[in-house]
């Protein structure tokens, strides 16, 4: 019988082995991921070109796949100081933009909004996703390929015999994307286990052209979708470009111009910046979205994601605060505005 210390071992990745080492690949493919999502939320911004706000539903798979990648990226815990560590990297954030949405935006969200909505649906449905994922992890982690069979099917059958409206969205103001997106974290987890790498002879040419394909896919079929209500049902089958879409882009993100662009002082220190405030610009966007700048149209937009990430770095500030307030010893300034 295999011991556990032996059955931890095989479960950790090799890098994971080797000392936690950071992967850069993840990070980038976070930076990417907070451009999507934000952009999808800027239809107002770009005033008679509302339709190049797009790229939402590929932000968040990324996010979802970098998740799952993570969490298969570290050691192995007992479950409730595993899940404490989501909480502690999580709700400080949460509830101090709770406090910041009050006082600055006036927004006066309720106590249970934030504790049970955590400022909105991607925050809760990951806190959900956690506890599941770790029972894989766990007791299923050698046969994660074979779970994508049945949670696949399940999504289908539950979405094409359901009772949804005509026309609706699967990636927008519905439940049915809760499941859907887990899908994305469980691939993440399946590449975050084995470390992929580019397979061999898979260029980076190859890379883009096959990222391209799936990109064209992936809107194409959502294309095909909305022109009648009658098949609209096929945009389901999105979610198999939007897989090819995540690993494609993980495999860019690997590439050695981006790496080296990554750890350039100026243009990756933005890049690092974004990229470690995702949670961050994804709570405090929506108030700060506004057409007061449109006349500077097209400026208003980076000027906006200027807006966004500062405001986020804030936010962050705000939560290093209110956690070190909370903890035992004396406050560390500079842990706190450490960008």
């Amino acid at each position: 019988m295999t011991s556990d210390t032996t059955r931890k071992d095989m479960d950790c990745p090799p890098a994971a082995k080797a000392g936690m080492q950071r992967n850069v690949s993840i990070d980038i493919l976070k930076f990417f991921a907070c451009i999507l999502i934000t952009n999808s939320h800027l239809d107002v911004l770009y005033v008679k070109y509302g339709a190049l706000a797009t790229g939402g539903a590929i932000g968040d798979a990324l996010f979802f796949f970098c998740s799952g990648f993570t969490l298969f990226w570290g050691g192995s815990y007992r479950f409730d100081n595993w899940y404490k560590r989501r909480i502690r990297r999580i709700y400080p954030t949460v509830f101090a933009w709770g406090i910041l949405s009050a006082f600055v935006f006036s927004l006066k969200p309720s106590m249970d909004f934030v504790i049970l909505s955590g400022g909105g649906w991607f925050v809760s449905c990951i806190m959900l996703y956690y506890p599941v994922l770790y029972l894989i992890r766990r007791y299923y982690s050698c046969r994660l390929w074979y779970l994508m069979v049945p949670v696949f099917a399940g999504c289908g059958i539950w979405y094409l015999l359901g009772d949804f409206p005509a026309g609706m969205s699967i990636y927008k103001g519905t439940y049915l994307k809760w499941c859907f997106f887990f899908i994305y974290m469980l691939l993440g987890a399946i590449i975050g286990k084995a470390v992929m790498k580019s397979r061999p002879g898979m260029s980076q040419p190859r890379n883009i052209l096959m990222l391209a394909v799936a990109i064209a896919v992936f809107y194409g079929i959502q294309i095909v979708a909305r022109q009648d209500v009658a098949i609209d049902k096929i945009q389901y089958l999105t979610l198999v470009p939007l897989g090819f879409i995540c690993v494609y882009m993980y495999r860019m993100c690997e590439c050695g111009l981006l790496v080296r662009l990554y750890q350039t002082r100026y243009v990756g220190w933005c890049m690092r910046l974004v990229s470690g405030l995702c949670l961050e610009v994804y709570l405090v966007q929506n108030p700060l979205i506004s057409d007061s700048l449109n006349r500077l149209f097209p400026f208003n937009i980076p000027l906006t994601f200027i807006a966004i990430v500062a405001m986020a770095y804030v936010l962050r500030c705000l939560a290093r605060f209110f956690l070190q307030t909370f903890s035992d010893g004396d406050y560390d300034w500079r842990a706190i505005v450490r960008a």
